[in-house]
This record gives C-alpha cells, sequence and structure tokens, in this order.
C-alpha cells in the first residue's frame, strides 16, 4: 500500500514539533491558563505554530512515511474490519533527529516509528465506516471517542484549549488550508496490567480538515506545573494508585481515495511507556496494538450506528 510516488515532490525532512520531546509550557502558543512564568519569552504566534505542526504531520504522512518506512507486513486482520492492514516501522537515528533537535546522542536509535495504513469501503455498514464517520469518530472529539473505543484508555482529561483563541482570529477556525481547527492539551491515561503502574500521556492534540482529508497531531507536552492538570504529580486522585509518566507521538490522517469509493485511514507512532517496561518488550507489543486499534474504531461505529437505527 505504500506508494514512494504518492507524495510528489513534498519535502521528506523531519520537523522540530512532531518529535518525542515533551514541549514546555514556555515553547506553546500563549494561553489565559498558563502562568506568566510558564509563558515566559515570547510565545509562539497561534496561527503560525499551528499551521507548522500540521505541515509537519502532513508531509510526514504524504512524504516521509512512505519514503523511508519498511513494511513489516502486509496484509494484517483487525476483524471485524474487513480491510487488510499494512504494519510498517522505521528506526530514526540520532543524527537525523540532530538536525531538527540538537542535543540528541548520534549513533543510537532516537525514536522507534510504527504505522499502519488500511483502505477501506466509504459505507455505513458491517465490516467498513462511511467517510462521515470516519471524521466524526476520529478528528471530531479525538480523544474522548479513543477513550470510548479503547478498552485500555481510562481518561481523557483536557487540561486547556486553544479553541476559542483560533475562533477568535480566523472565521470556521481556519489556518492555511485547513478548517474546522481544534487544539488542546488533553492528558490520557492508560491502563497497564499489574505489577505495572498505569500510564499518563500528556499530549497536546491538534485536528483540522480539509474536503476531503483530515489530520490528527499528538505532540508531547509537559503538564507538571499547568493549574489544570489532573495529574501534575502522576499521581490518581480517584484509588490512589501511582500512575507513571509516558510519552507519545502520533499522526492520524484520513483520505477519501478511489473518486470517494473508499477510505485511506494512516497511523503512525512513536512511544516510551517510562518506568521499568523495558523498551525491547515495548516494540513487542506496539505492532500489535496498532494493528488492533482498526478493528476497535470499526465495531464501535457499528455500535453507535445501531443506537441511532
Amino acid at each position: 500500500m505504500a506508494d514512494p510516488t504518492a507524495s510528489g515532490n513534498a519535502p521528506t525532512r523531519l520537523g522540530h514539533l512532531v518529535r518525542m520531546r515533551a514541549l514546555k509550557p514556555s515553547e506553546l502558543p500563549a494561553h489565559p491558563d498558563l502562568s506568566p512564568q510558564q509563558s515566559s519569552g515570547t510565545p509562539p504566534n497561534l496561527q503560525a505554530f499551528l499551521a507548522e505542526a500540521l505541515e509537519e504531520a502532513n508531509s510526514f504522512m504524504t512524504a516521509y512515511l512512505p519514503r523511508t518506512f519498511k513494511v513489516k507486513s502486509a496484509s494484517k486482520q483487525a476483524p471485524p474490519s474487513t480491510a487488510p492492514v499494512e504494519l510498517l516501522s522505521h528506526d530514526v537515528n540520532g543524527g537525523e533527529i540532530n538536525k531538527v533537535t540538537p542535543g540528541v546522542p548520534l549513533g543510537r536509535t532516537a525514536e522507534t516509528w510504527f504505522a499502519r495504513t488500511s483502505v477501506h469501503e466509504n459505507a455505513a455498514k458491517e465490516g467498513t465506516a462511511s467517510w462521515e464517520e470516519f471524521d466524526q469518530g476520529l478528528r471530531a472529539e479525538h480523544s474522548l471517542h479513543e477513550m470510548e473505543y479503547t478498552p485500555d484508555v481510562q481518561d481523557a482529561h483536557q487540561v486547556l484549549s486553544w479553541d476559542d483563541e483560533i475562533e477568535s482570529v480566523s472565521e470556521g477556525r481556519r489556518v492555511g488550508a485547513w478548517e474546522d481547527v481544534s487544539a488542546c492539551v488533553m492528558e490520557m491515561v492508560h491502563h497497564i496490567p499489574p505489577p505495572l503502574n498505569d500510564r499518563v500521556f500528556p499530549v497536546l492534540v491538534i485536528t483540522a480538515k480539509k474536503a476531503e482529508e483530515f489530520i490528527v497531531v499528538q505532540i508531547p507536552v509537559d503538564t507538571t506545573h499547568m493549574p489544570a492538570a489532573k495529574y501534575p504529580s502522576y499521581n490518581s486522585k480517584g484509588g490512589g494508585g501511582k500512575i507513571t509518566p509516558g510519552i507519545y507521538v502520533s499522526i492520524e490522517r484520513g483520505e477519501l481515495v478511489d473518486g470517494g469509493a473508499r477510505v485511506k485511514w494512516q497511523m503512525a507512532t512513536a512511544s516510551d511507556a517510562m518506568g521499568v517496561l523495558p523498551m525491547w518488550a515495548q516494540k513487542m507489543g506496539v505492532p500489535g496494538a496498532v494493528v488492533k486499534d482498526v478493528g476497535l474504531f470499526i465495531d464501535w461505529c457499528a455500535i453507535r450506528r445501531h443506537r441511532k437505527a
């Protein structure tokens, strides 16, 4: 499914925002809930920041991924989805990362990415989903919906949102060619089987759409000292159990293809659950989870469809 020619002359270089590096509050656009100390210096312009993040993510999926990722399996199954899933992977070395984020040690793998591509019939029926279901399920309310269809996600807590600020400077929340742009900081809590602790992944979630395309970008962010953070010390306030901070970056992209007859759904992610879980063990588990998510989402769409019937 990976087509090296599909991206035309799009750049293949990596960007500095969509990385396995937690952005500090001072690196985020200004927000009323960020204290002056956290926004020290001149914060990036909101529109420019969002445009850069969206361009990085879109270029990664349309140019960098098809030219650098290697196929691990061309036809994985993720029932009840009827679409085969292509699984890919790629190691980004420290030298390449250093070109955009100085200080990363050379001579070793800096980020291990796994990705998948699946092409689905554009129809609201069993085994697949319509374009509207993909868009409304994956882009709109992305984090809350992810919690609904992913059993391991225990909480999706919004720390802050820039949606009002985006609306105030652009009708329709437009950023360049993108529309309905949304940006918020979320704390995503994932359940990990005992004796390991659950994990919290703080991320900046940016979503946007065009006529026949949507994109979801999740960038690690440091919420430790943000006033509205629910897990500032990474301890659950409910049951009192300890929660360990983790880090992940991901990009999801949906596109209408074949004249609108099918939906191409791509996802790429790099992560580190941190704690005592060794990276070699994580690398064994992530590919299966990446493929399984396709089936979880298609099943969730079917359940929602039946409830509306």
